[in-house]
């Protein structure tokens, strides 16, 4: 796997001159990231711009690390052929029209993997759009550039996906409202020889990736797959689709995928520890909060809630349920220490509603004083707390002292952040800054406090 995802040279058979089409953004990103070491191949011009062109793979006047092919899926087979005659053992093929399409796709398929085992080829896809290297800057990949172009950031979490656009499109979204460091992007579309299997044994092994998420509509080799997930402290977060009948039948006609049954893989995962999720942005959302936060495994993850509203703690109570979480029960010096900061005609229980508190003594000193009381309590596993950011310059919140409770007492510590998106934003970012995973939504929190602690 290694080779794909650091190619010194690499050559496009099946670049384009046409500006609208994927072929031309696949010249692009690739010029960019390669430069010399690329070598385009289109026998109808000579030059794309100034970029001189071959009219076959084997015209090619140096040794190719890898080659992707984005072609008519009937001319793969040649090109194919043409590969491993010039001695290339790595190839990605980008082009549709394969097993997704039907019988004649599938026996299309068959006849590249045939070709491939029998020349030494490993291949990537096809139906699919690639993959990326952050650290490296390496794209060979027709996702437009103002995708990746000054938006992706190199971390620690690596992505796999069988949905090419889904990979794309999603992280665009996303990355413009939570930025977040990734370390590869994969889309592997109809997984002809290469499969997800293959990635995550990369990835266990790979110093550039602490977390892995993977968006699946099956699993080739499930049992390796688990025996993998099993050996590594590595968190992996898992989306399955076609758990139903009718996503079964999408799944067939997109990457030609038959889903098993889902209830005996959601097994299987739970067994091995994987943290399954069941939509995109909780897929990435548990990834980038995973990245930032340690994992602290909790065979009851009672939680102790700081909120700045009674209806929300209500909210949350029962979302931690709904995941099999608990409400922790906060032993008497703990209730006497936050009735020390609340209004005497109030007793604290939990969830904690703060803002009597607030009126009494000022943010700051009572989230201090609260904080540092259930961090204490030995019958809390995890902290859940609400903020407000309110547009104002002034600290309200003592991230230091935050942070040194939960490293000190192992316990983790999530935030819901509320308030106007610029505020909400700086706030989040000092939290994170120091390991405090952030998010927008409520129902997001509880989530990723449940996989903190590896309950889900």
């Amino acid at each position: 796997m290694k080779l794909f995802f650091e190619p010194r040279r690499v050559a496009l058979i099946g670049a384009s001159t046409n500006k609208r089409r994927p072929g031309n953004q696949l010249f692009r990103n690739m010029e960019a990231c390669f430069g010399d070491d690329f070598y385009p191949v289109n026998p109808r011009v000579e030059a794309i711009g100034d970029k001189p062109c071959y009219k076959s793979i084997l015209d090619i006047p140096a040794k190719i690390d890898l080659a992707v092919i984005f072609i008519p899926a009937s001319a793969v087979p040649k090109a194919l052929e043409q590969c491993a005659e010039k001695g290339i053992r790595r190839v990605i093929i980008e082009s549709a029209g394969f097993a997704e399409t039907g019988p004649e796709g599938r026996a299309l398929e068959a006849r590249c993997l045939a070709i491939g085992r029998d020349r030494g080829l490993r291949i990537w896809g096809p139906n699919c759009m690639g993959l990326i290297n952050v650290h490296q800057a390496k794209v060979l990949s027709f996702m437009a550039s103002w995708i990746w172009e000054g938006v992706f950031s190199a971390g620690v979490v690596s992505l796999v996906v069988q949905s090419g656009m889904l990979s794309a499109g999603f992280l665009g979204h996303i990355l413009g409202r939570t930025p977040f460091g990734l370390s590869k992007v994969c889309s592997i579309g109809n997984k002809m020889d290469v499969d997800e299997t293959d990635l995550l044994e990369y990835f266990v092994d790979d110093p550039e990736t602490q977390v892995i998420a993977m968006y699946l509509e099956s699993l080739q080799r499930g049992r390796r797959f688990v025996e993998l997930a099993r050996s590594t402290n590595k968190p992996i977060v898992v989306l399955k689709g076609g758990r139903s009948s009718f996503g079964k039948k999408a799944a067939i006609s997109h990457t030609s995928a038959l889903a098993q049954d889902a209830r005996v893989m959601e097994a299987a995962l739970g067994q091995a520890g994987v943290i399954r999720v069941r939509g995109m942005t909780e897929l990435l959302d548990v990834a980038r909060c995973l990245a930032v936060g340690e994992v602290k495994k909790s065979a009851r993850a009672r939680t102790a809630v700081l909120t700045f509203s009674g209806g929300g703690g209500v909210v949350t109570a029962d979302l931690l349920s709904d995941l099999g979480m608990e409400l922790a029960d906060l032993t008497p010096p703990t209730l006497a220490r936050l009735k020390e900061v609340f209004p005497e005609w109030m007793d604290p229980s939990n969830p904690v509603d703060l803002y009597p508190a607030y009126e009494k003594g000022g943010t700051a000193e009572t989230l201090k004083r609260t904080i540092a009381a259930v961090m204490e309590d030995p019958g809390v596993d995890g902290v859940y707390l609400h903020v407000f950011a309110p547009p104002s310059r002034r600290p309200l919140y003592d991230y230091d002292e935050t942070a040194r409770l939960m490293v000190a007492h192992g316990k983790p510590v999530v935030v819901w952040v509320m308030g106007l998106p610029e505020s909400a934003r700086e706030v989040s970012i000092e939290f994170e800054k120091r390991g405090i995973p952030t998010v927008g939504e409520v129902g997001r929190g509880v989530r990723v406090l449940a996989a903190l602690t590896m309950r889900r």
